[in-house]
């Protein structure tokens, strides 16, 4: 494949973020589905909480999210840069903390406190575009 008459080169920070962003992405899709359960029942909409439970569906998100924060870990310290690495180590090693605490104190059968746990995972979305650019 080539760009500009060039040989395109996906980079190793390039993979990481497209992969780990896409990857993210798809478990905003399943915990959106949450908090719209009673909805989705009463539609007749077999979404994957309607099937599973909201708990069993969080806690699969959660997991996903948690093992996405492993991988970058593992990528983070496989650097070559001795700052990128503690950076990009601390950094998800901080954000994967935070959403097991969080995730670990909220009532599933508060529509609010789900709506407000699916708005902060978003904000872990939009941190790790600050940990981007520092994956070597």
């Amino acid at each position: 494949t080539y760009v500009y008459r060039r040989p395109a080169v996906f980079s190793r920070p390039v993979i990481f973020a497209t992969a780990f962003m896409s990857f993210f992405s798809v478990v905003i899709a399943l915990f959106k589905d949450i908090p719209d359960i009673d909805g989705d029942k009463i539609f007749g909409i077999r979404s994957f909480t309607v099937r599973l439970g909201q708990k069993r569906v969080f806690w699969i998100c959660i997991s996903l999210l948690e093992m996405a924060y492993c991988v970058a870990l593992l990528v983070g310290a496989a650097s070559s840069s001795l700052w990128s690495k503690y950076i990009t180590v601390l950094g998800h090693t901080i954000l994967a903390s935070i959403l097991w605490n969080r995730a670990k104190s909220i009532d599933l059968k508060s529509k609010a406190a789900i709506t407000s746990f699916y708005m902060f995972i978003w904000k872990l979305f939009y941190a790790e575009y600050m940990l981007i650019p520092l994956v070597r």
